[in-house]
Order: structure tokens, then sequence, then C-alpha cells
């Protein structure tokens, strides 16, 4: 983007033990405060065509929602006390349900706000308005009637974004990456799609949440939510909200910037025949394709350059990995979780920022990660690990490191827990090969410093010119990031109105 703003990563629908989760709400600010630039905690509040569930199980529903009404003046407390202009932003918030019209979360914009219990989402987006509160649906591509989208009653006025993954999994088209399989309702309905909502002319930005359930917004792997704004204060990262600088990632923080014309993601430009697409792109990983899609086509490709263990690190800036847990595999019956500290340190190299990787699993009241006491030269950390809960059976955690040093430059690991160990490698080293170490006998946990990546691997930055003589109609267009790892990012369209 331009000078005037910076991207801001946060999570606008996580869950706890206030509602249906699991989790407390002290943990859920706790660990949103710890890596995350803005939050609305969105608890289950209500869901007004309920069906009847074998067993009772829709007690479990209407328990929750009656914790979440009783404790929603605790939840607004909570956002009031911790907001804190220019460290981390606070809404207020909650999950609307319903099987015909489909799930939305609520955002109000400021201390202001009221739960409202309503049998529409017409009603909801017209309790809404006197508040400025604005509505997000969610896993939209599940069937009609079944809690996907019922696109004919989307309250467009009301929803400048929508989201379009979480750990439900990828809604953005039916085809794509991250099958919704977690859930009991059903796979991808193509008409419920986020894509096909676009197609069908609805406009709205994208943005990810993760929906996570064990009290950790921003779970790495269940959807984020990134804006371009002026500030990190409620004002600026709602005002990027509605202007629709946003883009959705999986969760690695991709840094994407999108423009059109010289008008950034959400725009909605004049009809030109001559569109100019900038976009660059600075990844957590190396970049697998960046892709250009005009009404849902790709239509041209941008490939990064494959950096081999053989190419030789020249110095300067680079990204390190560094991944903690693993233990005894499930068949084993020997779950546990593990305690971990320590200390990363660089010699000969400056540490230039830490971006925490925090899973969800496993669910601990009594535990946090922690990464503290950052400096040029290192920074020190708290974490546990476990399979129990871990999600899609990922049982580690980590932290991305971004480095600018030299080949000889030292990154060294010592803990102190679950035992006393130090390992350290070279960048050079690190170029060449990833590194694993086995923290005690075998079963037991692993650390894996993954092999380095340079620029040459994680940025792209092209322009790219649609000559579109001969098209008349409203187009849109759509920039998607695709990590070799699997990580994603979709911007929000930027529209070309159609000829007049």
């Amino acid at each position: 983007m331009t000078q005037d703003y910076t991207v801001y990563f946060g999570d606008l629908h996580s869950h706890n033990a206030v509602g249906l989760a699991q989790g407390s709400l002290q943990r859920s600010f706790d660990i949103a405060q710890e890596h995350l630039d803005f939050c609305a905690f969105t608890g289950h509040s209500q869901w007004h065509d309920i069906p009847v569930m074998p067993q009772g199980k829709h007690k479990k529903f209407t328990d929750g929602f009656a914790v979440h009404k009783q404790s929603w003046p605790q939840v607004q407390a909570m956002n009031r006390d911790t907001y804190r202009p220019g460290r981390f932003v606070t809404f207020n918030g909650y999950e609307w349900h319903s099987s015909d019209c489909g799930d939305y979360c609520i955002i109000f914009p400021g201390d202001a706000s009221e739960l409202f219990f309503v049998d529409s989402v017409e009603a909801l987006a017209e309790q809404a308005k006197p508040y400025g509160a604005i509505l997000c649906p969610h896993h939209a591509a599940y069937g009609k009637y079944w809690r996907g989208i019922t696109w004919e009653r989307f309250p467009q006025a009301a929803c400048p974004i929508c989201e379009t993954f979480s750990e439900h999994g990828n809604c953005f088209d039916d085809r794509g990456l991250e099958p919704m399989i977690r859930h009991s309702l059903g796979g991808r309905a193509t008409k419920g799609t986020v894509l096909q909502a676009l197609l069908q002319g609805f406009r709205f930005g994208l943005v990810a949440g993760s929906d996570d359930h064990f009290a950790c917004p921003g779970a790495w792997g269940e959807g984020l939510a990134a804006v371009w704004a002026t500030e990190l204060t409620r004002e600026g990262i709602w005002e990027a909200l509605l202007a629709r600088r946003t883009y959705a990632i999986t969760g690695d923080r991709i840094i994407l910037d999108f423009h059109l014309n010289d008008q950034p993601m959400g725009s909605e430009i004049a009809f030109d025949t001559q569109r100019e697409l900038r976009v660059k792109v600075e990844a957590m990983d190396e970049i697998d394709t960046v892709e250009v899609l005009k009404n849902g086509r790709v239509v041209h490709t941008e490939r990064v350059a494959t950096v081999l263990p053989q190419d030789a690190f020249a110095g300067g800036r680079c990204k390190l990995r560094l991944r903690w847990g693993w233990g005894p595999w499930t068949a084993l019956d020997m779950a546990r979780t593990c305690d971990w500290a320590g200390e990363i340190k660089l010699s000969g190299g400056k540490l230039l920022k830490a971006t925490p990787i925090i899973q969800s699993g496993p669910c601990d009241d009594d535990r946090r990660d922690t990464f503290r006491d950052l400096t040029t030269g290192g920074l020190t950390f708290t974490s546990f690990t476990s399979r129990h809960q871990a999600f899609n059976e990922d049982p580690t955690k980590g932290v991305i490191l971004e480095i600018d040093g030299a080949p000889e430059t030292k990154v060294s690991l010592a803990l102190s827990q679950p035992y006393d160990l130090h390992y350290e490698h070279t960048l050079a080293d690190l170029m060449e090969s990833s590194s694993s170490h086995f923290v005690g006998e075998f079963t037991e946990e692993a650390v894996l410093f993954h092999r380095l990546v340079v620029p040459a691997s994680y940025t792209c930055e092209f322009t790219w010119t649609d000559d579109a003589a001969g098209d008349a109609g409203t187009d849109f267009y759509i920039i998607r990031v695709i990590q070799s790892n699997g990580q994603m990012a979709w911007s929000s369209p930027v529209w070309v109105e159609a000829e007049t």
C-alpha cells in the first residue's frame, strides 16, 4: 500500500467457554494480546431456528447461549479494559446462527453495543444500523438451509466484509484447498461459495477468521484477517474494514499489497480498458504461485524461482522457522503435554522481527505461550505442546525469525525445559539443510530448524496490464497467493465498473 497505510493482523471470530466452546475468557484475551494487533471475541449467542438433535444434543447449544447472555456485560468490560490504542484493538461482537439464513458475526465499532435476539438476518441488520455495527457472513459455502449463507437474503449494505476461510475450511470456491470436512454440516455447495456470490454481483471485502473453539484467537492455520489501516486504533481498523482494504490468510502472515490503476484492494473504479495491476508480496515461506483472478478465472500467474539447498547464502535478509513439539504418536497411547522454555540468540546478525506460531491445542488455562525480551540479539519464550486437541493433527508450535545476517551468523536455541539443551547452526548451514533434534529418548519431543528462506523465494513483485478492449460489463480482480507449504492469501476484489 501507500505510505499512509500499515498492515495489521487480527481475528474477528473466535470462541471460548463463554458460549459453547472451551477455555476461559481470560485465556482468549491473554493469547490475543500476545500475538495479534486486533481481535473480536464473538461468543455463540443464539439460534432461533435450531433443530431438535439426537440425544438432546441441541441442549448443549441452548445452555451455551444462556452462559453467553449472562456473561455479556463481562465481555463488554473485558473489551473496554484491554483496548490499548497503538498496541491492541478490541471490538465487541458475537455470532448469530440461523439454519435458514446462515451464520453471521456482528461486530460493533465502539464500546456501545447490545445483545440482540432476532429471528431473521434482515432484523439483525436493522438492529445493527443505529450502532454503526457490521455483519460478517461465516462458512458461507455450506448447503442452503444447513447454515450456509442464503444469498437471496444477504444484507449487502450491512456487510462490507465476508469470511472466506476459517477452521471449517475454505469456502472461496468448491474445488480449492482445505475442503470443509471438520463438521457435521456437509461439504461445500457451489452456489453457496464466496466466488459465486461475487459472480452474482455482491460486493464485499475478504477476511478470514479462526472460529477457534479453544480460546485461542488467531490460532495458526485456522484463519486470520489482515487490514491496511492508517493507525492501530478502533477508528483506524474500522475505516479499513468499511473501505474493504482487507485480505484473508490461512495462517502464515503473508503481506499482500494490490492496486489496480493506483486504487487499493476493495476499491470500485470507473470503466477503463487499460487496467494496470501492481502486486507486491512478502511471504513467510517460499512462494509457489501468485495468481491474478478475473471474475473467478486465473488470467495471469507469477512463479518464484526455486532456491535449492545447493544455492549458497550470500548474506542479508532471510527468514528462519523454528518449531518444537511432535512427541509420541497417538497409536502409542502416551498422550502428554510438554512444557518448553528457552532462549533464542543471534551472534553476528540482527533479529528484525519474530512472529509466533501459536496453535489452538491443547486447551489449558494454566499455561501460556509467551515471547519476551525481543531485541536485535534474540528473545526468550515459554510454550507447551501436545498431540491432544492438535488442530489438523499438528502437535507443534514455533516462531518465524526475520534476520539480517551473514553466512557465518549463528542462531542458537538454549532450552531449560523440557531439558537443558543447546543447539547452534550458522545461516550458511541452514541454507543447505534443515536440522532436526530429538530432545530425549525415542518417542519424546523434537526441535526443527527449517531450511532458510531468502528474498528470492519469499518475495514477488510485478506489474501486469489487462487489455480489456471488448469488455463492457463489470469485472472484478482478486490476487491469490499460495506458498509452497500450503499457506494461502486472498485479496479483496477491485471492481471495474461497466462501460456507460
